[in-house]
C-alpha cells in the first residue's frame, strides 16, 4: 500500500470527552507510525448501528483507493458477535460484525468479508469492553502495512446486513416510509427520493403530504433551506440524494419526537 494512500478513518459513538478514540489510535500509530487519521464521526447516538451505518454510506466513496475505515459502534462488544475485515470498493473496511457496514455490502458487488481470528495481531491483554483499541484498531493499522485479509482470518459467508427500510406502497395513494437518521441540525434524512413523490415540488394543495405517528403533516415542498419560513416545518431534496424533513432555524426532529427508524406516512393524493 503506497505511503500516499496510508489513510485510516474512524467513525463511532465514543464521543470525544474520554480517553478511547486517542488509545485507539496511539496503537495504530504503535503498529504504522506513518498513518493520517480523518476522524468521520464521534458523535454516533449511542449503540445507535443505523445512524453509523448510513453515515458511513455517506462518507467512504469520497476517500482515495486503499483507505481503511474503522467503524465502532458496538453495543455487543465482549459477547459472541463476530468481528469482520472487508474489502469493498478498491477500501478496506474494519469493525463489528453486527450490520454496521451493511450499506458497503450492499452498495459494493466485489465486497469480499474476512473474520478476524488471528489473535497474534490482537494488542494483548484483550479487554471484553473495549475491542475498538484491542482488536478494531490493531487490525486497521496491520491492513495499512500490507498484509493480505486472509492472513486476519478466514473468509466470512454470512456477515450479519441490517433489514434496511424500504419504500412500500400500502395502496394506491399511501407509501410508508422511514427516517434513515438525523444529522446534527436536526433534519430528518428519510429514505424517500423524489422520483418517489410524483407531486414532488409542485404548489401543495393536498396532492402530496408527509404524516407522522403523530399525525402532523407537512405539506410544504421547497428546493433550499432558505424558501422556507422561520420555524416552518419542510421537505427538500437533501445532498444524499433522500428527501430530508427540516425546519428553518429550528430542529425537525425535536420538533416531530422522530428519530433514527421512525415510520411515516405518503399520502399522494387527498
Amino acid at each position: 500500500m503506497p505511503a500516499s494512500t496510508r489513510v485510516i478513518t474512524l467513525l463511532t459513538d465514543f464521543g470525544l470527552k474520554d480517553h478511547f478514540v486517542s488509545a485507539m489510535k496511539g496503537v495504530m500509530l504503535g503498529v504504522n507510525p506513518d498513518l493520517n487519521f480523518v476522524d468521520i464521526t464521534h458523535s454516533i447516538p449511542p449503540q445507535d448501528i443505523r445512524s453509523a451505518a448510513f453515515t458511513l454510506s455517506q462518507t467512504y466513496p469520497y476517500f482515495p483507493p486503499n483507505t481503511v475505515h474503522l467503524a465502532v459502534v458496538d453495543p455487543g462488544v465482549g459477547s459472541a458477535r463476530k468481528a469482520i475485515a472487508v474489502s469493498a470498493g478498491n477500501q478496506f473496511f474494519v469493525g463489528p460484525d453486527n450490520g454496521i457496514l451493511t450499506y458497503v455490502l450492499e452498495g459494493e458487488a466485489d465486497a469480499v468479508v474476512y473474520e478476524i481470528t488471528a489473535d497474534h495481531y490482537f494488542r494483548k491483554p484483550v479487554s471484553s469492553t473495549f475491542h475498538g483499541r484491542d482488536i478494531f484498531a490493531p487490525a486497521a493499522a496491520w491492513i495499512t502495512r500490507n498484509i493480505s485479509l486472509f492472513q486476519i482470518g478466514p473468509p466470512l459467508k454470512n456477515p450479519v446486513r441490517l433489514a434496511l427500510p424500504q419504500v412500500k406502497r400500502l395502496n394506491e395513494k399511501l407509501l410508508q416510509a422511514a427516517i434513515l437518521a438525523v444529522d446534527h441540525f436536526g433534519n430528518l434524512i428519510t429514505n424517500l427520493k423524489p422520483a418517489d413523490l410524483p407531486a414532488y415540488g409542485k404548489p401543495s394543495s393536498g396532492a402530496c403530504k408527509i404524516v407522522t405517528p403523530q399525525k402532523k403533516e407537512i405539506t410544504s415542498f421547497r428546493s433550499t433551506y432558505a424558501e422556507g419560513n422561520e420555524g416552518e416545518l419542510f421537505v427538500l431534496p437533501g445532498s444524499t440524494g433522500y428527501l430530508e424533513i427540516v425546519m428553518r432555524n429550528g430542529s425537525a426532529a425535536s420538533s416531530l419526537g422522530l428519530s433514527s427508524g421512525s415510520i411515516i406516512g405518503v399520502v399522494l393524493s387527498s
